[in-house]
């Protein structure tokens, strides 16, 4: 959560901080300049990408990824600029901008992006995300959440459409979406019953966008665009990686000891 000019002091002063980077107390320390730069350069042609897929890669090798089944979710993220007034239902004129130019407004009167995450069961480690203004959909970057390697795939009635059903019977994947009714076709009780017992496993993934929002400050993004604000989604799934195979790795009881 912290503003590069607040990394760089940070890094400048505390040794714990400079241990975790690497610099010894004589070595030169980056400015908050040369932090952006390093994230713009992320940013150019999805280079941070390339270390989300090494980080996974390496967490695989370790049997961390087991590929029992696959979560699908998405979470709200207020966009870093004010909002502009939202617009009424049916407004066809022009809308004042913002100084967030990507920001749109989504259900629950929230003005920002959208985060898509797909986990895996085993240890909720994040294999896919996706980055996205408010007004999309939670269903229309659910099929690029799912990796196709997966023996299932758990999401909640947001994701479930005949089409993506059909698409997981071809590709052998187990359809663990919770079925949604309509006027005309109630649940039945056997149904509602898989419901509850996908939502049981499904909740999970819940768990990432905790930590995002209460450790990583990121109830609110922090960048005008959306293509920065991705490379910042992108950074924190990288870290929650890494955190969570140090506790699966080396449980506190043993880090203790």
């Amino acid at each position: 959560g912290l503003s590069d000019p607040a990394l760089e002091a940070q890094i400048r002063d505390r040794l714990s901080f400079r241990r975790f980077a690497g610099f010894s107390l004589s070595d030169r320390t980056p400015d908050h300049s040369t932090l952006w730069r390093f994230r713009e350069e992320l940013t150019r042609e999805h280079l941070i990408d390339k270390v989300f897929e090494e980080i996974n890669r390496q967490l695989e090798a370790k049997g961390l990824i087991v590929k029992r089944g696959t979560l699908v979710d998405a979470t709200f993220l207020q966009a870093r600029g004010r909002p502009p007034k939202q617009p009424k239902k049916g407004h066809q004129g022009p809308v004042k901008p913002s100084a967030d130019k990507d920001a749109r407004w989504g259900k629950k009167s929230t003005f920002g992006y959208k985060m898509h995450i797909g986990v895996d069961q085993a240890h909720t480690i994040i294999r896919r995300v996706e980055a996205s203004d408010a007004s999309v959909t939670d269903t229309e970057p659910a099929d690029q959440l799912i990796c196709g390697d997966e023996k299932a795939a758990y999401g909640d009635q947001a994701y479930y459409t005949h089409a993506r059903q059909d698409r997981l019977a071809e590709a052998g994947i187990k359809d663990r979406l919770m079925q949604r009714p309509n006027k005309h076709h109630p649940l039945t009780p056997r149904q509602k019953l898989r419901n509850r017992l996908i939502a049981k496993v499904r909740a999970a993934v819940e768990r990432p966008f905790a930590v995002f929002k209460e450790r990583y400050g990121m109830r609110r993004m922090r960048f005008f665009n959306l293509a920065t604000n991705r490379t910042q989604c992108m950074l924190a799934a990288c870290a929650y990686n890494l955190r969570t195979m140090i506790g699966v790795l080396r449980p506190p009881a043993e880090r203790r000891a």
